[in-house]
């Protein structure tokens, strides 16, 4: 028997006054038939004996990758003389870091180093070359310094396979802030890591927040809990507790430093886009308030924190809608992915008002878009798909020596590399199937297809070398 296609998918977005789900569209049982996601090259192996924590090893290393412009000299482009000054006192204190140049032309297939003696050099970034700083190598830790609109999410997605990255794109002030906090390595940042915050909506009906609370909250915060270093430090705000009010306390009060939080993330009024724009990805309580970053900042400053929000929207948005004909065209789904779509690609105000606070976020780490029900479920049979997610916040970034958060991230992006071996096996057996077979593949690309770019669109904001503070 073909197994059918799921009812109905789901959404964490809201629009101020639902959360649009929709009924399949006719298209649908193609959709998942044309590829969609970026092709991954292969991984690049981890060095060995290298400990890839040690991010100023010279076999590991950081870079800077800065947008090209070649209205340069070319070995004007060999150094950071064309970003804010902070960004170059950060590449001075990291002595032999590189910088890397993205460029259009190219898209995401390389980037390029320029050498002070005018050489040039495109370095691939599925290549199996040399790692860490030297010439011609490729650094494990990259800091992209530019907005989306200018370096574009999907460059991010592909590093994220061969690298550990994050990205920034403060300025003025609060670009100073960060850096600051940064150089100093957050040494008199006052969160404690023993005293982690984990908020999960769950507005329950069949709504994909209670499958968040699920696949993600409730398995961080048992992990936490067994831990005997934080133990009742944990702070659980869940059920009647998951209200905006309840959490600006608990940060208040706990100084954690992981913030875990599963909501919906705002994504209207559609017929107001500055609005729109204004307050995107915000997360949404179980009153459905939406959360103010003014009276967040007025109540607590991050001083050192990582949070991880997952919520649609949480850490941005792009310039298109990577899921037309997946839902009906005109469907209150369909019209919410075709707005966000409408306002460009951007990061959310949240992160870059947390990270570029007077006491700055370490980092923020988000979904690009929406996050669907079937990345976290498997739509035939019904498991959890969310161990990747769940063991980078713990034990990886969470422990007596805890990993960067680009290194505790990383093996969740490998995962979209395995899907999207499993769609081009299935596509490859497309053609010579029996009717029975064709509609099990279709399902079966739609589903490895929306989880890539589900789980791509998982984006660090921040320097990818930032770690919590280290347990007891």
């Amino acid at each position: 028997m073909p197994l059918p296609f799921p009812a109905e998918l789901a959404a964490n977005l809201w629009t101020g006054a639902e959360s649009p789900a929709a009924a399949l569209d006719e298209t649908s049982r193609k959709w998942g038939l044309k590829q969609r996601m970026a092709k991954v090259g292969k991984e690049l192996a981890a060095a060995e004996p290298v400990d890839l924590r040690e991010w100023r090893h010279p076999a590991v290393g950081w870079g800077l990758v800065l947008p090209d412009d070649d209205t340069l000299p070319v070995a004007a482009r060999a150094t950071a003389d064309d970003a804010p000054e902070a960004i170059r006192a950060l590449l001075a204190a990291r002595p032999g870091s590189p910088v890397l140049r993205y460029r259009s032309d190219v898209g995401a297939k390389f980037v390029r180093r320029y050498y002070p003696d005018g050489s040039v050099q495109d370095i691939a970034l599925s290549s199996a070359g040399q790692r860490g700083v030297a010439p011609g190598a490729l650094p494990y830790y990259l800091l992209i310094y530019a907005g989306p609109d200018v370096i574009p999410w999907s460059f991010q997605y592909l590093l994220n396979q061969p690298c550990f990255a994050g990205r920034l794109a403060l300025d003025g002030t609060a670009l100073e802030h960060y850096v600051n906090a940064l150089l100093k390595e957050w040494d008199d940042a006052g969160c404690d890591p023993h005293q982690p915050v984990v908020w999960a909506v769950d507005d329950g009906a069949g709504d994909i927040t209670t499958l968040m609370r699920q696949a993600i909250a409730e398995p961080v915060a048992a992990q936490l809990a067994a831990d005997s270093d934080i133990g009742a430090g944990l702070h659980l705000l869940d059920g009647a507790d998951a209200t905006l009010a309840k959490l600006f306390a608990s940060l208040a009060t706990q100084h954690p430093g992981l913030i875990v939080s599963t909501s919906h993330g705002q994504t209207g009024p559609l017929h107001d886009l500055a609005k729109m724009a204004a307050q995107l990805g915000a997360l949404v309580d179980r009153e459905h308030l939406t959360l103010d970053i003014d009276a967040l900042l007025a109540a607590w400053q991050p001083d050192g924190a990582i949070w991880y929000a997952h919520a649609c929207c949480s850490a941005g948005c792009d310039n298109r809608n990577s899921y037309q004909g997946l839902v009906p065209a005109g469907s209150s789904l369909d019209q919410v992915l075709e707005g966000v779509a409408g306002l460009g690609a951007q990061i959310a105000p949240l992160p870059q008002r947390l990270l570029g606070a007077a006491k700055p976020l370490r980092a923020f780490v988000g979904h690009v878009e929406p996050t669907f029900d079937w990345t976290l479920r498997q739509p035939e049979t019904g498991q959890i798909l969310a161990d990747a997610t769940v063991e980078a916040i713990y034990p990886r970034m969470h422990r007596v020596r805890p990993e960067p958060v680009g290194m505790a991230f990383n093996p969740g992006y490998k995962v979209v590399g395995e899907l999207f071996q499993q769609w081009q096996q299935l596509t490859g057996q497309f053609a010579a199937s029996t009717p029975e077979r064709r509609d099990f593949i279709r399902l079966m690309t739609a589903s490895a297809q929306l989880a890539a770019l589900d789980r791509q669109s998982l984006v660090i904001l921040g320097d990818p070398t930032v770690a919590l503070p280290a347990l007891r």
